[in-house]
């Protein structure tokens, strides 16, 4: 690739961050994006690079971020720690992102793409990190508190006469001795409850509301509404599992997405084909290679980071 081809290409992936992280809940937005990655394979590029600069500094070690930003050194930390991003991506509008980010990358526990992390708390409860997940873990004499600051967690809560809560940016969570499983996304929480009970809270409702086994629940700022049946099939991602029954080809791989750095994606004639099955997710490759055949479509792939389904001519 030309260099100064990849240089403009950062520049631009690195607008398109920022445009992604200020509207995350503009669908017009992350159409327009989409398009900018498909133009080319540098665009491509360009975007997996950025991932892969972000990922890095995700596996700082939160000891270490939180010794160079300690009481006396905070602004120099912040400087080194801009300067840093700015250096390696060679664009100012990523150091911005990695400022907004910071909390994510000095969080207690996270995750990179593709790795899960299974984990046990002081007070013997059990907590599993999906992919690309922090969390913040906030125990005292009074309180248990888990804080979700990003992707998705299991919770199999251990007996303690403190509560447990789980918090989102959307509310809290209390459990009532049980199994379930919250994700974070940028306009909601989703809670899947396996096993007995979790309350719900948040600032629009003046009363908490029970979820049940076998319910979910997904609510975002607004008032809580009232739980449903839950996919339970959702919550497989612990044992290593993507189960699909009749997901669009879209859909299927938007979630596939989580799981692997680069960029997937289908034309416009197969997106709504169906997917059923279940698939690994410690081998996307294999997984995509499956969906493939099962749908009889032709998978293209670029440097290995851009993969796209077609209908096979």
């Amino acid at each position: 690739m030309n260099p100064a081809d990849q240089r403009q290409a950062l520049r631009e992936a690195a607008q398109w961050h920022a445009r992604l992280h200020a509207a995350p809940d503009n669908p017009q937005q992350r159409e327009r994006w989409h398009a900018w990655i498909e133009q080319s394979s540098v665009n491509a590029w360009a975007w997996t690079r950025l991932e892969h600069l972000q990922a890095e500094l995700a596996a700082v070690p939160g000891s270490l971020a939180r010794h160079t930003l300690a009481a006396g050194q905070v602004e120099t930390g912040r400087r080194t720690l801009l300067k840093g991003l700015a250096l390696g991506i060679g664009v100012a509008g990523v150091a911005w992102s990695g400022y907004r980010n910071a909390p994510i990358w000095m969080a207690d526990a996270r995750t990179a793409t593709g790795e899960r992390r299974q984990m046990t708390l002081a007070d013997g409860t059990r907590l599993t990190l999906n992919t690309g997940s922090a969390v913040d873990i906030r125990y005292s004499a009074e309180q248990r508190l888990i804080v979700l600051l990003e992707g998705e967690i299991a919770v199999h809560t251990a007996s303690d006469p403190r509560p447990l809560r789980v918090r989102t940016a959307h509310g809290s969570l209390r459990a009532l001795g049980t199994q379930f499983t919250v994700r974070l996304q940028p306009a909601q929480t989703e809670l899947i409850v396996m096993q007995h009970a979790v309350a719900v809270h948040n600032a629009a409702s003046p009363g908490e509301v029970l979820v049940n086994a076998g319910m979910a629940l997904s609510f975002g700022s607004g008032p809580l509404p009232a739980p449903y049946p839950a996919d339970l099939a959702r919550t497989e991602w612990r044992a290593g599992l993507l189960v699909l029954d009749g997901w669009p080809l879209r859909q299927a791989l938007a979630e596939l997405q989580r799981y692997r750095p680069g960029v997937l994606s289908c034309s416009d004639e197969v997106a709504q084909l169906r997917v059923a099955g279940v698939y690994p997710l410690n081998d996307t490759d294999r997984a995509l290679t499956a969906i493939a055949d099962a749908l009889q479509l032709k998978l293209t792939r670029w440097t290995g980071l851009w993969i796209r389904l077609a209908p096979a001519r």
